[in-house]
């Protein structure tokens, strides 16, 4: 047996030596980080309320919530040639401590695969217990220009007003000349029917893709540019029936100056198009949506969109003390017209996840560890007090979560850094609902155009006031430590449609160890 190794290891040194060189530089980057939080009402409603209110049947899911979290995230880039380089990313260990929920309720601790969690229980949702690859892309220069191929992050533009840090496959051009930068792409976001994974020959060619097609200008002050996306899904169009398409339009005008000690930021959105256009309006449809109804026969109506959104964000920086003003309108829309939209198109376009302008409201880290903010309201329910909950053609939530949409926001921000590596920040933020949600087309208390139904509208349109104070300091140039205290003055929106369900204030508290290299 030792002459077999002591041959075999001859043999590998050899191959070695005759083999070409091929010297790869690896590059690693980073980061991980630990969060805890406290929650004090994640359900926005009076804990104290009588068993008789409604609301109780609607989320009953009342009490405090703690826990710590944790993410591990690693970036690779291998340098293979000058020019020429394979970026990948995983994360692992992305959960919560002491979460047993994916192993099925056990105590056990070693990884698991998805399980179903008991009768009538579902499924649990996936924990990330081992390593999950988000990304893998070639990026490589030629002579007129970049390209990035593979599954690469494609959400982003401008400032961070719409950008989402998640992950799709396509192709993307750079070129750039002086002050000016063309970038160009294709994303695919979506394979096959979204209404059956199986449907390969009932859905013609069922995809769901995004072109891409910017320019950026740099001068003296700063930077500006504009975007031009076409979204095109046709994953609702099947062959034996009658399904539709959707093709939509977005153009995205942003700029960022500095003036001395003063920054502004600004980006705009316009979006218009057809988010359901059917094969027939002749016959009903088969994909879900407006069809048979008391009050609209058997026929399909298509759908348009034309929706509007803006962000601003001022900063004066006095050193060691800075103040600011950011404001947000995104459209909403209110189930009035049956044939058009006006906007709650975020969550379907994937847009602005992560953009996480308080510690409560539309944050990332809040949603994913807690879920929607539902009030008094069940998610997709169409019985639940009588109402819809869900916008009948965009599918997105009237629920608060990760995706700002529907919102007039305004907020004043002011921070002092006491020293380099320390700062301090308190931020008090305004919210509304552009549009008060309707569970129907038509007047409220009238009869509705899709079931016949009472049409019922949301009892308000204030979201609330929140109140932030968040402290930071570096422990080292590459390791930071935040603690945060929220507070929500729940507003009346978390009512849903019943203006006897009573809401409770809402507060966090949260401390958060960041590490990136």
């Amino acid at each position: 047996m030792k002459k077999f190794w002591v041959i075999l290891l001859s043999l590998g040194l050899i191959m070695a030596f005759a083999m070409p060189a091929a010297a790869v530089d690896v590059k690693f980057s980073g980061s991980y980080y630990a969060q805890g939080f406290y929650l004090d009402n994640p359900s926005a409603l009076d804990k104290a309320a009588p068993a008789t209110e409604n609301s109780w049947n609607n989320n009953s899911v009342r009490g405090a919530n703690a826990w710590y979290g944790q993410q591990f995230r690693l970036t690779t880039e291998f340098q293979v040639v000058e020019g020429l380089k394979l970026v990948t990313r995983f994360d692992a260990m992305e959960k919560r401590w002491g979460d047993q929920g994916w192993a099925g309720g056990t105590g056990e601790t070693q990884s698991r695969t998805q399980v179903p969690q008991g009768t009538g229980g579902g499924t649990v949702v996936k924990t990330q217990e081992n390593i999950e690859w988000e990304r893998a892309y070639l990026d490589f220069n030629v002579p007129f220009g970049k390209f990035q191929v593979g599954y690469m992050q494609f959400l982003t533009w401008g400032t961070s007003f719409l950008n989402t840090p998640l992950t799709s496959g396509g192709i993307r051009y750079f070129f750039e000349q002086g002050p000016v930068q063309v970038v160009a792409a294709i994303e695919k976001r979506a394979e096959y029917t979204g209404l059956n994974a199986n449907n390969i020959g009932i859905a013609n060619d069922a995809d769901r893709d995004v072109y891409d097609l910017g320019l950026t200008y740099k001068f003296a002050p700063g930077q500006a540019g504009i975007l031009y996306q076409y979204w095109r899904s046709s994953q609702a169009k099947v062959q034996q029936a009658n399904g539709y398409i959707g093709q939509l339009n977005g153009f995205y005008p942003y700029a960022q100056l500095t003036f001395g000690n003063f920054y502004i930021e600004a980006e705009g959105v316009y979006g218009t198009g057809t988010l359901r256009s059917y094969e027939s309006t002749s016959k009903a449809a088969s994909t879900g949506g407006p069809s048979a109804g008391p009050n609209l026969g058997a026929n399909a109506q298509n759908v348009s969109l034309t929706a509007w959104g803006a962000y601003v964000n001022a900063k004066y920086d006095f050193k060691p003390a800075y103040v600011g003003f950011q404001f947000v309108y995104l459209g909403g829309d209110d189930n009035s017209n049956s044939d058009q939209v006006t906007g709650n198109i975020a969550g379907a376009l994937q847009a602005n996840y992560g953009f996480n302008r308080s510690l409560i409201l539309w944050n990332s880290d809040y949603g994913d560890n807690v879920g929607p903010m539902l009030g008094n309201q069940t998610y997709g329910s169409t019985a639940a007090n009588g109402g819809i909950y869900n916008n009948r053609r965009t599918g997105s939530t009237y629920a608060v979560n990760q995706f700002m949409d529907n919102v007039w926001f305004y907020q004043i921000y002011a921070g002092f850094k006491p020293m380099p590596k320390m700062d301090l920040k308190a931020s008090f933020s305004i919210a509304s609902a552009d549009k008060a949600p309707k569970s129907d087309v038509g007047v409220t208390g009238g009869v509705g155009y899709y079931t016949g139904a009472t049409v019922k509208e949301f009892a308000s349109t204030k979201y609330g006031n929140e109140l932030d104070l968040t402290g930071e300091y570096k422990i080292y140039d590459n390791l930071t430590y935040m603690i945060g205290l929220g507070y929500l003055w729940t507003g009346d929106y978390f009512k849903g449609y019943d203006t006897g369900a009573t809401v409770k204030d809402n507060y966090l508290l949260t401390h958060k160890l960041t590490l990136n290299f």
